[in-house]
């Protein structure tokens, strides 16, 4: 009983540790580096209008993909904890709910 109850507390760790950095937008923050243009892509982008030279390819730069199988699972794994424990909370809640009726 008690590895049982430790194998549990090392899951909820590690998952809260996952779903706080999942939270705190480290994959968000990512993608909106790769919208925001610098100021010198836009003056480049207009003058580029103005001389009729036009190609998505000088502006859309393609970034190295460094998740891994490790980072996905383990991404899976913290979202499957996550409704799990969303449903159990839901469902305790209902019942302390009727409980209390």
């Amino acid at each position: 009983m008690k590895i049982l109850k430790s194998i549990i507390i090392l899951f909820i760790i590690a998952f809260l540790g996952l779903f706080l950095a999942y939270k705190n937008g480290y994959y968000e923050n990512s993608l909106n580096n790769k919208v925001i243009l610098t100021n010198e892509e836009i003056e480049q982008f207009e003058s580029d209008i103005e001389k009729g030279e036009l190609s998505l390819d000088t502006y859309h730069k393609k970034e190295k993909d460094y998740t891994t199988n490790t980072s996905k699972m383990s991404l899976k794994i913290s979202n499957k904890i996550e409704n799990i424990i969303n449903s159990s909370i839901k469902f305790i809640f209902k019942k302390i709910g009727k409980f209390v009726e």
